[in-house]
């Protein structure tokens, strides 16, 4: 039976190409922002085409992208994905306006649907633990695994790390974050340990290596590793390598570290970021209290 053939993207307008260039190469946004982008934008164009009747972008106005917002949400999108191709318009708009392609910004004043906090999903120490003294196939998965969490890196900064971003001496390691930006990392020493094991007697290149095709390990072999370990363990949370790194910024908060400290580690631009795992800590601290206070439970 021949394969049904690739639908390919509707192609998007110049000042959507301009935008998506401005990102790739000034903002030095990843291949996996930039497909999200190029994806709610397109959706964007591709309704003010359909419903709106308009070819042109910049004849958008703000009764436009309204109707845009709540036709994601009749079409059942969730309000996550709702607010995000919003948020993605909005920045289109504003690069416009910038460019003085545009003299207001029509998609400013336009409010999304309200998002409900959700809270990362953290594994406890002891379930840290259990994970990282089980039982690997390889070296390079406990590397690999070890690393997440002690660094509490990005699946996508870990796929990027070379042999030389590793100064064993110093014990640090420099990573490279969203927006290619650079941040250096106190090495554990057990993280040393495992990867000064690993790495052998490699001198360069990158430091994981696919053992298939003797490249790079891409993001997604990286994930499918980190989900077969995490797996493993009973009542985990989640399976996904992201809760690694959850749970890194949870941990050195109930152990008392400053929450600027925190911030750097984990490479967010802004702290509001890292408030979230504040809540992560009172939400434990309150579970702690219902199940060892004696009146926790009572109305008396």
């Amino acid at each position: 039976m021949t394969p049904k053939p690739k639908r390919e993207p509707p192609p998007l307008p110049p000042d959507v190409e301009e935008f998506l260039a401005y990102l790739r190469d000034e903002r030095r946004a990843s291949e996996h922002t930039l497909r999200a982008y190029r994806s709610d934008l397109a959706a964007f164009i591709e309704f003010l085409s359909l419903y709106q009747g308009k070819k042109d972008l910049l004849d958008t106005d703000r009764s436009d992208v309204r109707a845009f917002v709540a036709v994601q949400i009749r079409f059942g999108y969730s309000k996550r994905t709702t607010q995000r191709r919003l948020s993605s318009t909005k920045s289109l708009f504003k690069f416009l306006c910038r460019e003085e392609r545009l003299a207001r910004n029509p998609a400013r004043l336009v409010k999304g649907p309200k998002l409900s906090r959700r809270l990362p999903e953290v594994f406890t120490q002891s379930q840290i633990e259990e994970v990282l003294e089980g039982n690997f196939n390889l070296l390079r998965d406990r590397a690999i695994v070890e690393l997440l969490y002690d660094e509490g890196l990005r699946i996508s900064e870990l796929a990027g790390l070379n042999i030389g971003d590793i100064n064993f001496s110093k014990g640090e390691i420099k990573v490279f974050g969203k927006g290619k930006k650079e941040r250096i990392l106190p090495l554990s020493s057990r993280a040393a340990d495992v990867l000064k094991a690993y790495i052998a007697d490699r001198n360069s290149g990158p430091l994981f290596i696919n053992e298939r095709t003797g490249g790079r390990m891409g993001v997604r072999d990286l994930r499918r590793i980190v989900n077969y370990y995490l797996a493993q363990l009973p009542d985990a949370p989640a399976v996904k390598p992201h809760a690694l790194r959850h749970s890194f910024a949870t941990h050195l908060l109930e152990r008392g570290a400053d929450l600027r400290a925190v911030q750097e580690l984990l490479g967010h631009a802004s702290l509001a970021t890292t408030q979230i795992y504040t809540h992560v800590e009172i939400k434990r601290l309150k579970e702690i209290y219902k199940k060892a206070h004696p009146r926790a439970g009572t109305d008396e």
